[in-house]
């Protein structure tokens, strides 16, 4: 069974457990006063990060999403995401992964350092006949070396980027790396 076929399978299921949860909460909820009600809302909210959102039409990218967003609500990080009804199927599972799995662990990192309110922006549109794409943070002072801010991990540190630009360069696309004060932006420009 291929990871698409098993994806399906899984949100359907999801789907519809949602509708038993409704249906024990009808049953049971005048009965047994608000014990029932408060149970299935418990395991309702259990079930949340596990039910991919439809951001997008491609499944992998719908996963990467749905995980890194409940990620950063556990770290305090308000998370705006935004995408235009943007075909991304020619991009290959392992890029869609490298790209924006980095990239967003990058902002992550970046933005729960930070004391008071954190955020992070994801945008994902078409602009001619290219993909665009914008992950902005908030976050604390920047250093560059060679056009790439300088990874806090020290040695080893950076190897994403090095990896997101190479996922990059397959598709003819662009890797722009800005921050701007107290802002950071990732804009990526990719040929479909």
């Amino acid at each position: 069974m291929t990871q698409t076929k098993k994806y399906d399978q899984t949100v359907h299921i999801l789907h519809d457990v949602n509708k038993h949860i409704k249906a024990i909460e009808g049953l049971y909820g005048a009965e047994q006063g608000n014990t029932a009600g408060e149970y299935a809302a418990e395991i309702r909210e259990l079930l949340k990060p596990l039910i991919p959102v439809q951001y997008t039409e491609n499944p992998i990218l719908n996963i990467l999403l749905t995980d890194k967003e409940s990620v950063m609500r556990e770290k305090g990080i308000s998370v705006t995401i935004k995408v235009d009804n943007v075909n991304l199927n020619f991009l290959a599972p392992i890029d869609i992964t490298t790209i924006f799995g980095n990239l967003l662990d990058n902002a992550i990192e970046a933005a729960e350092k930070l004391e008071g309110e954190k955020y992070i922006s994801i945008k994902i549109g078409s602009y001619h006949k290219m993909i665009a794409a914008s992950i902005e943070n908030n976050c604390g002072e920047v250093k560059w070396k060679n056009g790439f801010p300088v990874s806090a991990k020290g040695k080893g540190g950076g190897i994403g980027l090095l990896n997101v630009q190479s996922s990059v360069k397959k598709y003819d696309g662009n890797l722009i790396l800005k921050s701007d004060g107290n802002k950071f932006i990732a804009e990526l420009f990719l040929n479909s």
